[in-house]
């Protein structure tokens, strides 16, 4: 009898990405919020939000709840969080 070994993750394209540069200062900064749309996960983000605020003077600039954990954020809405924002924080409720 042979045994025969099988990859369940197949084959993939991988994609050579970067990470972004490392902000200098996060004084005065405006932040993006972004939920999965899980239970507490807006609350999460919102006291995450206002420690960033009280101990660095940002502001949040935009909240995006995408209402779906199992899918990816739209580019598009990304792409509009980033030229709203100078960072992004996301979170995962329940």
């Amino acid at each position: 009898m042979t045994i025969r070994l099988m990859d369940p993750g197949g084959s993939a394209t991988t994609i050579e990405r970067s990470l972004a540069p490392r902000l200098e200062s996060l004084e005065g900064r405006r932040i993006a919020l972004l939920t999965n749309g899980k239970h507490n996960a807006d609350v999460l983000l919102r006291e995450t939000a206002a420690l960033f605020a009280d101990r660095h003077g940002c502001r949040e600039v935009g909240f995006f709840d995408k209402r779906n954990a199992g899918n990816p954020c739209r580019p598009d809405r990304l792409e509009a969080l980033c030229q709203e924002a100078d960072f992004l924080i996301t979170a995962v409720g329940d």
